[in-house]
């Protein structure tokens, strides 16, 4: 038991370090306090690692083999190493070591009490889902059925343009399925030569669960401070769905990757001052979205003209407008980049995949004729999708509540930034309700997916309630110090630590 867990720490380091090399290059992300630097470092790092070795492997013919995925996670972590270095030479002088800090300070840094016992509880639940994913194999459908097989197809062959990919003869369910995290597991086993059935791709999808808290958390504090973030974060680890569900933590599913990669690019692109370096780390995020999930590419699109937006409202009026614009530019072309490559890099690797066993959405979209189907055909999947949020036992709830906490802290979308997270937030199921609307099953389809398209809006979603609900309980108590303001547009509060 021991070693299996050391195992799995070592597998969700070979992408932790780099990705924390990768924080290094990025001053907004070099600030933050440890676990949440550590959180967008795991991501940027499956992102770098995996999608270098997609590209490498496609582009180049770079065997999947240990060597490349050493040499691969070592160029990130190395360049970080080298900047903080010459950061540290630049500024002439030795780094001092840090006091540790007593309970009490720790606990103020985390926004009180309340928030660090909410802390506490959130690890609890990481850990639990750390536990069982190395105790147990793979038990979810999709994940068997199309992640971890094509995984062993990629492994086998030692590229991703595997022979039983690229021929029509053989039966592969979704062949066409985007492979970032399938080469993500390809390179923890291969990276510590493991048995084809080791549980150690598991724990590289168990850390994007504490992944997403941290990110969820990181927004949060911004529309609602502190102590309201750490509540949005412990209510989102305890949804059932989240951790049990299909796309959850605990399964080896892309849906959870794929809100997380979404959900931190949102919170690097709509933040306040945003820098270009944030939009490069939000692109780079953003197209690990791309080759994540199909609906991959639409999300990255719409986060990409969301932060354009959040640009161009920032402007003025003549010569004072110009700079603005041209600054925006930028950082909408270092965002743009990295995604532009990831379509560059699917659409070659897809040309000489023949789809089969897969539904073609532009063909139906062509036979079907979407209009008529998203007028008509919602008689067929909306009581699914109902019946869905309904269950207790996978949402607790959320589902009647969150109408209600919309409607009373209305007043709170007033704000421009909380309304481009609720555009964000409908993208998902707006891209389920399209697919449904052309799909000659749509019951069918609704019923096996509705409940990940929620998932994958969790980051944007939840930062819009604990908007709402801040402005609630602003209401209700008002606080002399707010100025009958919103946090969202008071300046952001400084905190020596946290999380």
């Amino acid at each position: 038991m021991t070693a299996d867990l050391a195992g799995g720490a070592d597998a969700i380091a070979l992408f932790a370090v780099p990705g924390y090399g990768l924080t290094e290059l990025f001053p907004a992300l070099r600030r933050q306090p440890l676990p949440r630097r550590a959180a967008y470092g795991y991501l940027l790092g499956v992102a770098a690692v995996a999608g270098s070795l997609y590209g490498l492997s496609h582009t180049c013919g770079v065997a999947l083999r240990a060597p490349a995925v050493w040499a691969t996670a070592s160029v990130p972590a190395l360049a970080g190493l080298a900047a903080r270095l010459l950061r540290r030479r630049r500024a002439g002088r030795a780094p001092r070591p840090r006091a540790l800090a007593g309970l009490p300070s720790m606990v103020r840094s985390l926004g009180g009490p309340l928030a660090a016992a909410c802390a506490l509880a959130a690890a609890a639940i990481c850990l639990g889902v750390f536990a069982e994913a190395m105790t147990n194999p793979p038990h979810d459908w999709d994940g068997r059925m199309t992640w971890c097989t094509q995984a062993r197809y990629v492994r086998a062959a030692g590229t991703v343009d595997a022979d039983v990919l690229l021929e029509e003869r053989w039966s592969v369910t979704h062949p066409q399925y985007p492979l970032l995290l399938p080469v993500a597991q390809v390179a923890a086993l291969e990276a510590f030569g493991a048995d084809p059935d080791s549980h150690l791709p598991r724990a590289v999808y168990a850390a994007f669960l504490p992944a997403l808290l941290l990110v969820v958390y990181d927004g949060t504090r911004r529309a609602a401070g502190p102590t309201a973030a750490a509540l949005a974060a412990l209510a989102t680890a305890a949804a059932p769905f989240f951790v049990r569900g299909e796309g959850g933590a605990e399964s080896t599913y892309s849906d959870l990757p794929l809100a997380c990669f979404y959900g931190a690019a949102l919170v690097l692109l709509l933040g306040p001052r945003p820098r270009a370096e944030s939009s490069l780390a939000a692109g780079l995020l953003l197209a690990a979205a791309v080759l994540t999930k199909n609906e991959g590419t639409a999300l990255a699109c719409l986060a990409l003209v969301l932060g354009w937006r959040a640009r161009g409202s920032a402007g003025g009026a003549g010569a004072s407008h110009r700079r603005p614009f041209r600054t925006g530019a930028w950082r909408f072309a270092a965002a743009a980049a990295p995604v532009v490559l990831a379509l560059a890099l699917l659409a070659s690797w897809r040309a000489g995949i023949p789809n089969r066993e897969d539904e073609s959405y532009p063909h139906l979209v062509h036979t079907a004729s979407l209009w008529p189907g998203i007028v008509t055909s919602p008689l067929a999947f909306v009581p699914v999708m109902i019946d869905k949020m309904n269950r207790f036992r996978h949402w607790a709830g959320l589902w009647w509540m969150a109408p209600a906490a919309l409607l009373a802290g209305r007043r709170a979308l007033r704000h421009p930034r909380l309304r481009r997270y609720l555009a964000a937030a409908a993208g998902p199921p707006a891209i389920a309700w399209a697919a449904y609307s052309v799909h000659p099953l749509p019951a069918f389809l609704a019923a096996v997916t509705w409940e990940r398209f929620l998932l994958q809006a969790a980051v944007p979603l939840t930062i819009v309630l604990a908007g709402a609900l801040a402005e609630v309980w602003r209401s209700l108590l008002p606080d002399p110090s707010y100025g009958g303001k919103a946090v969202l547009s008071s300046p952001p509060q400084k905190v020596p630590g946290g999380l």
